[in-house]
């Protein structure tokens, strides 16, 4: 195993076990399926270089966002496509994981989609799964849930370490109490109250009723730090009360950036300073990537060569 303590856990190493890389992480590893649509909207799947795989174990690289329903759709079809070519055991790299959110019943026969989820890759055929700060997990580490070993990777030290260069001095506060293990032993942390469904037909989401906080930020830099930016309806307000508390400045930091319906421009107005996330989602305030990390899995299995190290002066 190899540590990397900023992380909240060791990497697994999976030697022998053959890359399939989704073409929606490109930007990682060159790809090997191929992915197109059909003219109704299904997906069609081929994975490359597969044959004489049978016995031996795959690693998996994939994105489920954005579209994570058509995305998982297409995670199940690259699955069967390896278990189908003799792939004895898969090891998933899902950087984002969706539906992480629907892990408690608010109203009565609600499904618990997060246990859905894990249960259907389970049984596709997943052996274990490496995601960046999983909501339902709240905290890093090791995890067995739903029969699955689940590595959740913490970017929280690496995020608060970028914005800190500038601000040595900064507060690191999390937004709610479920986020506060990415804040570390010395951070603060609010308290959130969410209120009842949108009235909306269309879209199911339980809007930021109260945000309080029990510290003092008078005069100091803030960083508020959270699992991710969705509608943005948690990093706004708490933005919004550090500024009424006196807070110098507020950045804000997250490992995962929906940023949906206007969540960005939403923070920005509200006075956040600097924005940045992870690339586990693509976009614009992706300043800190994962890739290493991924690089370093793919590294273990032995088809990767890991570049020479660099010579000072060259």
């Amino acid at each position: 195993m190899d540590a990397n303590a900023s992380l909240g856990v060791e990497l697994p190493r999976w030697e022998g076990a053959f890359p399939i890389i989704s073409p929606n992480c490109a930007d990682i590893a060159p790809p090997s399926v191929e992915c197109k649509r059909f003219p109704d909207g299904e997906s069609y799947c081929r994975l490359e270089r597969i044959d004489g795989l049978s016995g031996q174990d795959a690693v998996l690289v994939h994105r489920l966002f954005p579209d994570p329903d058509q995305s998982l759709v297409t995670l199940l079809q690259m699955m069967y496509g390896a278990k189908e070519n003799g792939v004895k055991d898969i090891h998933l790299i899902l950087p984002y994981l969706p539906y992480a959110r629907a892990d408690k019943i608010w109203l009565s026969g609600e499904v618990i989609s997060a246990n859905l989820l894990i249960k259907l890759l389970r049984f596709a055929g997943a052996r274990s799964i490496v995601a960046w700060d999983c909501h339902f997990l709240k905290k890093p580490g090791l995890h067995s849930f739903e029969g699955i070993n689940i590595y959740n990777l913490c970017a929280g030290p690496e995020l608060v370490s970028f914005l800190r260069a500038a601000k040595p001095d900064s507060l690191v506060v999390s937004p709610d109490a479920g986020a506060k293990y990415l804040v570390g032993d010395q951070g603060l942390f609010m308290r959130k109250e969410r209120g009842e469904y949108s009235d909306s037909s269309s879209e199911a989401y339980r809007p930021v009723a109260k945000m309080e906080a029990d510290f003092e930020v008078s005069g100091k830099p803030v960083i508020l730090i959270d699992d991710m930016i969705a509608g943005g309806g948690t990093m706004v307000k708490a933005t919004q009360k550090m500024l009424e508390m006196g807070a110098e400045s507020v950045s804000c930091a997250a490992t995962h950036g929906l940023f949906l319906r206007g969540a960005l421009t939403k923070l920005q107005a509200a006075g956040a300073s600097r924005i940045i996330t992870t690339d586990t989602i693509p976009n614009p305030t992706a300043l800190m990537s994962i890739r290493p990390h991924i690089e370093t899995l793919l590294y273990s299995t032995g088809h990767f060569e890991q570049p020479a190290p660099r010579v000072s002066g060259t």
